[in-house]
């Protein structure tokens, strides 16, 4: 049994998890663009948001962080990572009874 797909899975949670937090840190600066990491496959991509910034009373760009989509996409990744890490976990258990099956 293999674990590899799921490890990469698990890395490219981390990194859409570092998306978003960038994003979270960022959301009170003005004129910062928020980036958004997508899985294409095994992969993935980070790009800058296509939305444009509002514009403060102080005529300055405002961040274009949305802080309720970012929430929700954490907590995405935090459910993906628990279902990876379940999964290797059950790869592991099954491999260790065959093991004990074929030992007897």
């Amino acid at each position: 049994m293999k674990v590899g797909a799921n490890l990469n899975a698990i890395n490219n949670i981390g990194t859409m998890q570092q998306v978003s937090a960038n994003n979270v840190a960022n959301a009170l600066t003005p004129g910062f663009k928020a980036s958004r990491a997508v899985q294409n496959g095994d992969t993935v991509t980070i790009s800058q948001e296509a939305r444009h910034a509002a514009i403060s009373s102080n005529g300055r760009p405002m961040s274009t962080t949305d802080l309720g989509q970012e929430m929700v996409q954490m907590t995405v990744n935090k459910a993906s990572l628990n279902a990876n890490v379940k999964a290797i976990r059950t790869q592991s258990e099954m491999s260790q009874v065959l093991l004990s099956i074929i030992g007897k």
